[in-house]
């Protein structure tokens, strides 16, 4: 079940007036890869907000600049609270079966998020045509109609919501390279049910399914990405809806490459992230799912954290044209420019620990002590990846490795496949 998380100040300006938002940390769902940043990726060192330094690099006299830096945020900005699910989920290349109900996991009418953010690896086969491919539009609608399902039957909404799976959203035509974005500024009112024109899908029917919830529980998809197998999207309330602009998305792809030394064409996506940036109350938020390399031997860990280092150093967000009102010109935003982001996906990394070891402890109920030969905890304490980030509490066994539509560990000689294709 979800648990609490703590909660973390983060700001920006409404478009009618100063506000403050305060960003609720997502609970925990079902995957301990979940680095929760206390102050996205902010030095703990700098009292500066990312908002105010933003904000006062546009100030052209210096002596203006330093007088508005010393005050803080908080004289000029009011708060507000959101709060953020987040859940990621590798299906294994396998198609969800006919009927499937995720309201328990997504735990909306418990919860009642604000934002929701759901990724997914292998969300298709990673076979070399889907590989090239890079996106699935057939597989991807199947589980949005899922999750639309179960984001607005929960509280005794209708079912019928999902009679549509790309009602009240803003679509994105990415570019398909390995480093791809896109971008779009969305508008809550730019049409009558929340959702952006051209967005496609019936345009009345979910709109009316939807009628008899509340819009603050009624949600809209605000964005979603594709990188081969690695899938992440977001859906918001129209309440909170209203209150986002400036959505981008990208991808970075870190899986096997294309060429010899020299003569490197490209970099495939069977490995990578997908990625949404996009402001609230105009704090610029994150949200980041990511597939990293798998394997066992001494020295995937190393890769997993390549790409993790790769995925933070490559990913980029355009700026749409005329993003600022004030005519300066807008850079393509990074992770660095970011106050509030969370992390998810399938990191891949391992146990450093015999496999008989790890079941006994997992059967007698003391698998959080196999934490300190977690591979994630030993790179990051040695400062190779997600070195500032915080996890969220590890609070059940390990996940990986289940035989598929059970709850059993395969391998442990029981003559059941145990391949590492992770």
């Amino acid at each position: 079940s979800a648990a609490a998380a703590s909660t973390s100040s983060w700001v920006g300006f409404d478009d009618e007036a100063p506000s403050t938002s305060d960003f609720s940390a997502p609970a925990v769902a079902t995957h301990p890869r979940f680095p929760v940043p206390s102050r996205g990726v902010a030095k703990p060192e700098d009292s500066v907000h990312p908002l105010t330094r933003q904000w006062a690099s546009r100030i052209g006299n210096r002596a203006v600049r330093d007088a508005f830096l010393a005050h803080p945020i908080e004289d000029y900005t009011s708060s507000h609270e959101l709060s953020v699910w987040t859940g990621t989920w590798n299906t294994n290349g396998k198609r969800p079966p006919p009927g499937l109900d995720i309201s328990p996991w997504l735990d909306a009418d418990v919860s009642k998020p604000d934002i929701v953010v759901v990724g997914f690896q292998e969300i298709v086969p990673l076979t070399p045509g889907k590989v090239l491919a890079v996106e699935d539009e057939k597989a991807t609608r199947e589980w949005e109609a899922i999750i639309e399902r179960a984001l607005h039957t929960a509280g005794g909404g209708d079912s019928r919501a999902s009679s549509s799976s790309t009602a009240g959203w803003a679509s994105f035509d990415g570019d398909d390279t390995p480093t791809g974005g896109a971008w779009t500024s969305f508008d809550a009112a730019s049409s009558g049910d929340g959702r952006r024109s051209g967005g496609g899908g019936d345009a009345t029917g979910p709109a009316n399914a939807k009628a008899s919830i509340p819009s603050s529980r009624r949600y809209v998809r605000l964005a979603c990405k594709q990188l081969v197998g690695v899938y992440i999207t977001v859906w918001c309330t129209e309440e909170a809806a209203s209150h986002v602009r400036d959505v981008r998305v990208a991808t970075v792809s870190t899986g096997f490459n294309l060429g010899v030394g020299a003569l490197q064409v490209a970099t495939l996506g069977n490995k990578g992230g997908a990625a949404v940036w996009l402001r609230v109350y105009d704090t610029p938020a994150l949200f980041v799912c990511s597939h990293l390399s798998a394997g066992s031997k001494p020295d995937d860990a190393a890769k997993r954290s390549q790409d993790y280092h790769d995925i933070v150093s490559k990913l980029s967000f355009p700026a749409p044209p005329a993003a600022s009102s004030d005519g300066a010109v807008e850079r393509s935003a990074s992770v660095e420019d970011a106050f509030a982001c969370v992390w998810i996906g399938d990191l891949n990394y391992r146990l450093n620990l015999p496999d008989d070891t790890v079941r006994d402890a997992i059967a007698g109920g003391t698998h959080a002590r196999l934490l300190s030969a977690d591979q994630l905890v030993l790179e990051q304490a040695a400062g190779r990846a997600f070195v500032g980030w915080t996890e969220a509490p590890v609070t059940f066994p390990p996940t990986y490795k289940y035989r598929p539509g059970t709850n059993q560990y395969s391998g442990g000689g029981d003559g059941d496949d145990d391949d590492d294709d992770g």
